[in-house]
């Protein structure tokens, strides 16, 4: 191994925690660098995106005050007239934490920057996530090129698999890489060995790959390689300092990717060895990372688990399709395995496969009742959408509410609609009823640093540049804030990942009335920069991790 650093790997993040799950562990970064140290190539990691990082650079007393203020609101919303002057109270106090986040934000830029100085890394590599967390990249690598110039800045993560090659334009970013990172990396630091400088590096790169898109795995077309990355994927090497002040749930790479590849599912035994080593290392928790995990590939992981004697708990995005019996057993023998929680995508109540999905909720509570344990339900709905010809918004309303009605998710999440590049949506707005205010390119632009919040109420948001049949920006705000209420109020949680579905029932909390406290107690968290709740459900969900991993012989 080098005796300095070669890159520096940095993870993005923004002035206030967006969701609990952002706290979660790093697998992505910790796999790059378990792959690079395995090629003899130094990594480092700083990862900011920590249960207690929102408060840092803030005054205690603020956010104490700030919470307390956003309690009372919450209590009094009913009452538009007192809500309405709390939120007038309240505003300045917000400003000046928001301000002083800001201003540790920066700060922590002048301080990879003089990392990076100090050490001669001469590459770093950005995670790019969206909002103010992206904004925050793109300031980074501003501050670096000023401060750095013979570093080389590659992006990479969610937001470059969205968007693409708009990650390049109007940024610092000198690479952006599009699909798995672990191989092209290792490829791209032992080239820049061989060249020496930043320009002779980035055009030996245009010459070797085509571009500064570098595209990977499904994104490039390459079946070999992604089924590659997929039967033989890293598993992550955490250290100490990556599970400190996170909370202990692991992603697992199950094998069903979301390009359209004719992938091979992730070996069942390679899926089972890599949970073992997590529990080694106290990690009982695993959310499967595919859209949609096969009901028979399930059923392998089901077999796998119960044959090695694991106890363990895992969450699953899965498909709506025709109940059958066998389709029943192959759900009770996951729950027995230990799936606790699914989420399901449902795009809409007005879908034809609407029946299915009431069907796939029935079967997956039978199997459940059969295995005597249980098994939450997330519902996943897209409002509002495009509308096929004929058909009315109310229409689409009603049938989404008629869906939550019959099926009673343990939580609903509402997604605005988003057309992202690369989508039918984005493609083809005309047909599907999207209009640009100044072009589909300057929406992607404008939206990959849109500071979005299901939290923030309609009014106070930017303009999106994007409008749905005749609903601008806010007003499809609006519709998507009416059916989040609808779902609340049933008494069903709004926005709950599938992995805190798990991990939630792990800890006690089983009833909706407890999932609805922890969902206020976690937006109040998120509102005011404070981390209280946080911590202490954190603490209690990585005290059961450690005790069911420690139930096991390995």
């Amino acid at each position: 191994m080098t005796s300095k650093p070669e890159i520096l790997l940095v993870n993005s993040f923004a002035p206030r925690q967006r969701v609990v799950a952002d706290t979660t562990l790093e697998n992505s970064l910790a796999i790059l660098r378990t792959c690079l140290e395995a090629k003899g190539i130094e990594a480092e990691v700083i990862d900011d995106q920590r249960i207690t990082a929102g408060e840092k650079g803030l005054p205690s007393l603020a956010v104490r005050l700030l919470k307390a203020l956003v309690k009372l609101q919450l209590k009094t919303y009913h009452n538009k007239t007192f809500t309405h002057a709390l939120l007038l109270a309240a505003w300045p106090l917000y400003a000046y934490t928001l301000q002083r986040r800001h201003t540790y934000m920066q700060d922590r830029i002048r301080q990879i920057v003089t990392e990076l100085k100090t050490k001669n890394i001469p590459l770093l590599g950005l995670k790019l996530w969206y909002g103010d967390a992206f904004q925050w990249s793109c300031d980074l690598a501003a501050a670096v090129r000023q401060h750095c110039p013979t570093t080389t800045i590659i992006a990479g993560g969610p937001q470059v698999n969205v968007s693409g090659d708009f990650v390049l334009r109007n940024t610092c970013f000198d690479l952006a890489i599009m699909g798995p990172g672990e191989e092209i990396l290792a490829e791209l630091i032992a080239l820049h060995r061989l060249t020496g400088t930043r320009d002779a590096f980035l055009e030996q790169v245009r010459q070797t790959y085509g571009g500064t898109l570098l595209k990977t795995g499904g994104f490039a077309g390459n079946t070999k390689q992604h089924s590659q990355s997929l039967t033989k994927p890293i598993v992550p090497a955490y250290r100490a300092e990556d599970l400190q002040d996170k909370i202990y749930v692991h992603t697992i790479v199950d094998g069903v990717g979301r390009c359209a590849l004719p992938v091979t599912p992730r070996p069942a035994a390679a899926i089972v060895a890599e949970m073992e080593t997590m529990l080694k290392r106290g990690i009982a928790f695993f959310r499967f990372s595919s859209s949609a995990t096969t009901i028979e590939h399930g059923r392998n992981i089901a077999e796998a688990i119960l044959a090695r004697g694991l106890t363990i708990r895992y969450s699953m995005s899965i498909r709506a399709g025709k109940p059958t019996q066998a389709t029943l057993d192959a759900y009770r023998l996951m729950i027995q395995s230990g799936l606790r929680a699914v989420f399901m995508g449902g795009e809409t109540g007005h879908d034809e496969d609407k029946r299915l999905i009431v069907g796939t909720v029935a079967t997956i509570r039978l199997a459940a009742d059969a295995a005597g344990l249980p098994c939450r339900i997330g519902l996943s709905l897209i409002y509002p959408c495009p509308l096929p010809a004929g058909t009315g918004a109310d229409e689409v309303y009603k049938a989404n509410v008629t869906l939550i009605d019959e099926t009673l998710p343990d939580t609903v999440i509402v997604t605005p609609p988003g057309p992202l590049p690369a989508t039918n949506w984005y493609n083809h707005s005309e047909k599907y009823g999207c209009t640009f205010a100044a072009g589909a390119a300057a929406f992607t632009q404008n939206f990959m640093g849109y500071k979005y919040s299901v939290y923030q109420p309609a009014e106070r948001w930017n303009d999106t540049g994007f409008a749905l049949g005749s609903m601008d920006g806010r007003a499809w705000l609006k519709e998507t804030g009416k059916l989040r209420a609808y779902a609340a109020h049933l008494g069903i949680p709004t926005d709950i990942a599938a992995e805190y579905l798990m991990m939630t029932e792990a800890i006690g909390l089983t009833s909706k009335a407890e999932l609805m406290l922890f969902k206020q107690r976690t937006l109040i968290d998120i509102i005011s920069g404070s981390t209280d709740y946080t911590r202490s459900i954190a603490a209690a969900i990585n005290k059961a991790s450690r005790e069911i991993a420690a139930t096991n012989r390995l």
